[in-house]
């Protein structure tokens, strides 16, 4: 199975809900953010998003345990793309992007223009709905759950590309 590399936008959407969980067990040992995405949660938490601690906590360095790991530019090509992506998209989805790129790894996001970028590079991608599909597919879920999920998400400011499951899964 591939690494993933989340961004800030789904890591957001499932700590919203309360269902840091279905992350955490889905992606342990295989899950990766930067340094950008953490920064980006404490800014939220600070905007009054307290519930973006809870991620903030699962991205603790000093913990191994945790289920997702910070990930550091460590080549000159890892920078370059860096900057290049940051021509384009937020500090958060860059970083991840570049990493995403070098070091082969599929991208968690739902911002549209990541999900653009990403495209052009070859890298492969999901995001919120993916999950969720992927949960009912691998019987974590059932569709009534997932589809209540996607519900709670999108009454916390999700903005959904469809506000049902029922034709995905």
């Amino acid at each position: 199975m591939p690494d993933y590399i989340f961004d800030t936008t789904v890591l957001s959407n499932f700590a919203a809900v309360g269902r840091l969980d279905l992350l955490r067990e889905r992606y342990r040992g295989r899950a990766f953010t930067t340094l950008d995405v953490a920064d980006e949660l404490r800014k939220g938490v600070n905007a009054g998003y307290a519930y973006l601690e809870l991620v903030l906590a699962d991205i603790d360095p000093a913990d191994q345990e945790s289920w997702i790991h910070v990930l550091v530019p460590q080549s000159i090509s890892e920078r370059r793309l860096r900057v290049r992506f940051d021509e384009r998209l937020d500090a958060g989805e860059a970083s991840c992007l570049a990493l995403a790129v070098t070091r082969k790894l599929t991208l968690v996001t739902d911002d549209k223009a990541a999900r653009q970028v990403a495209k052009t590079q070859a890298v492969p991608v999901t995001g919120t709905v993916g999950i969720l599909i992927q949960l009912v597919r691998n019987g974590v879920l059932s569709l009534s759950k997932a589809n209540a999920l996607l519900t709670d998400m999108i009454l916390q400011r999700y903005r959904a590309p469809v506000d049902r499951l029922d034709e995905l899964v």
